[in-house]
C-alpha cells in the first residue's frame, strides 16, 4: 500500500495561492488602517469643536493660539500654531487635546514654537483669524472671509501639512484614493470641512 503524500508540485501550487492572498489581503488591512485613523481623526477634532465653541460662549472670543505652558505671546503665534493649552486649563472644556494620527514626529514648526519635550507640537495646527486680522491689518482679511474666526486641521493620510503656496488648505478627499493628498479641516464657518473660496471658486488662495 502505497502512502499518500503531496508532491511538490502540489505544495507550490498551495504556497502560490497563499501568496496572491496574501498580496491581495495586505493592502486592503493596511487602507483600513488608514481609514481608521482618519475616521478617529475627525470624531476627535468635532470633540475640539464642541469646546473651542464653549470657550467662545463663556470668553466672549475663541482661544489665542500661543500655547499657556510655552509662555508665548498669544497674539503672535496665530500662523502654524498648535491647539493651545487654553481648551483644557484652567477651566477643561474638553479633557486633552488630542494628537493628530498622521504626526509621527515633531515638525518643524513645533520645534519653533514649543519646547520638543511638552508633545504640542503633535496637536492639530491652528489658526485663530481674529487676532491675525487685528494684528496685521488686511493681511489674513480674506482669510477670515473664507474660514470664520478660527480654523484647524490635520495632515491627513499624506502626512503633509503644505500643498503649495496657494493650496494649504487643500481638503482630504478620500474618493481620490485613501491615501491621497489634502488636510482634515474643520473651520468656523463649516465646521465639518472647509468652504469653497468665495473668490477662486475653489480650495486654493486668491
Amino acid at each position: 500500500m502505497k502512502n499518500k503524500a503531496f508532491t511538490l508540485i502540489e505544495l507550490l501550487i498551495v504556497v502560490a495561492i497563499i501568496g496572491i492572498l496574501a498580496a491581495i489581503a495586505i493592502p486592503n488591512f493596511l487602507m483600513a488602517q488608514v481609514r481608521a485613523k482618519v475616521s478617529h481623526g475627525v470624531a476627535e477634532m468635532s470633540s475640539c469643536v464642541t469646546a473651542l465653541e464653549s470657550y467662545r460662549i463663556d470668553n466672549s472670543q475663541y482661544p489665542p493660539a500661543g500655547d499657556l505652558r510655552a509662555g508665548l505671546n498669544p497674539r503672535t503665534t496665530g500662523y502654524h500654531s498648535r491647539l493651545p493649552s487654553y481648551l483644557t486649563s484652567p477651566v477643561a472644556y474638553i479633557k486633552s487635546l488630542p494628537f493628530d494620527p498622521f504626526v509621527e514626529e515633531q515638525s518643524t514648526w513645533s520645534n519653533t514654537y514649543y519646547p520638543v519635550s511638552s508633545g504640542v507640537g503633535k496637536r492639530y495646527v491652528y489658526y485663530q483669524t481674529q487676532f491675525m486680522v487685528e494684528d496685521n491689518g488686511d493681511l489674513w482679511g480674506g482669510l477670515q472671509q473664507w474660514v470664520g474666526a478660527w480654523l484647524f486641521y490635520g495632515y491627513g493620510p499624506d502626512k503633509t501639512p503644505f500643498h503649495g503656496a496657494r493650496a494649504t488648505l487643500l481638503p482630504y478627499d478620500p474618493t481620490n484614493g485613501t491615501i491621497s493628498l489634502g488636510n482634515v479641516i474643520k473651520c468656523q464657518k463649516k465646521a465639518d470641512g472647509i468652504p469653497v473660496h468665495p473668490t477662486t471658486g475653489t480650495y486654493l488662495w486668491p
